[in-house]
């Protein structure tokens, strides 16, 4: 006896869901990645972990730029790399990372807003100290000068209020510095960085520029006065 033709084409209905359910479940096995590309990719983004908020630093020796688009490269490699080649494609970005690195350090000692930003929080309580009390210098009760040996008093470390004034001036002075090196900074965001001549030159270029610089002169004596201070205290 033959089914009615509404319950056979149920049961074909419910077949063809069946097997359009297995293969697309087959395909997404096929899709997922492999346990070594999920590991790759989770190098990739431990790697970023390591430099992350890098591209985010105002500064100018902080190369925010340059530190942009390693950044989007880890980015990109964290969610599409391949198991095969994964070891050597990390060590080269790892490469580029100390690179950057170091190369920013090479910098720092021009970059004025970096070297007040270091200092500020130590200065500011320096500065707000009350200002101490100068107390009388006892008279010597022998006063025959040839038996009389005085002994060399040390300067007197810079009192807060003059700490205060050299922040204050240094905080202007700083981004004024700054432009005054724009050329500098501005090269040190391009050259290529596995060129070791050039990485020399654009620190004495940078150097050069800064000695130049009225700011930059103004705000490093600001910054001796306040590291003398800090030293005392």
């Amino acid at each position: 006896m033959r089914p009615p033709a509404r319950a056979g084409r149920a049961a074909l209905g419910v077949a063809l869901v069946l097997l359009v359910g297995g293969c697309g479940s087959d395909e997404a096995k096929a899709d997922a990645p492999s346990k070594a590309t999920t590991a790759c990719r989770g190098q990739w983004k431990d790697l970023g972990q390591q430099v992350r908020g890098n591209d985010q630093k105002t500064n100018p020796s902080a190369l925010a730029e340059r530190w942009n688009t390693v950044v989007v490269t880890i980015d990109y490699y964290a969610s599409s790399a391949k198991a095969s080649g994964c070891d050597a494609a990390i060590d080269r970005e790892k490469s580029a990372i100390s690179a950057l690195t170091t190369f920013g350090a090479k910098l720092a000692p021009y970059d004025m807003e970096l070297r007040l930003a270091e200092i500020r929080d130590a200065a500011e309580k320096y500065a707000a100290r009350p200002t101490p009390s100068s107390s009388p210098t006892p008279s010597p009760k022998n006063k025959d000068k040839k038996k009389q040996k005085k002994p060399k008093a040390p300067p007197a470390p810079p009192t807060p209020a003059q700490v205060r004034a050299a922040l204050t001036s240094c905080t202007t002075q700083a981004p004024v510095a700054t432009q005054q090196q724009r050329p500098g900074w501005q090269q040190a965001q391009v050259i290529e960085l596995t060129d070791a001549a050039a990485v020399t030159k654009a620190v004495k270029d940078l150097a050069f520029l800064s000695s130049e610089s009225p700011a930059w002169r103004s705000c490093a004596a600001s910054l001796a006065l306040v590291k003398r201070a800090l030293a005392a205290s």
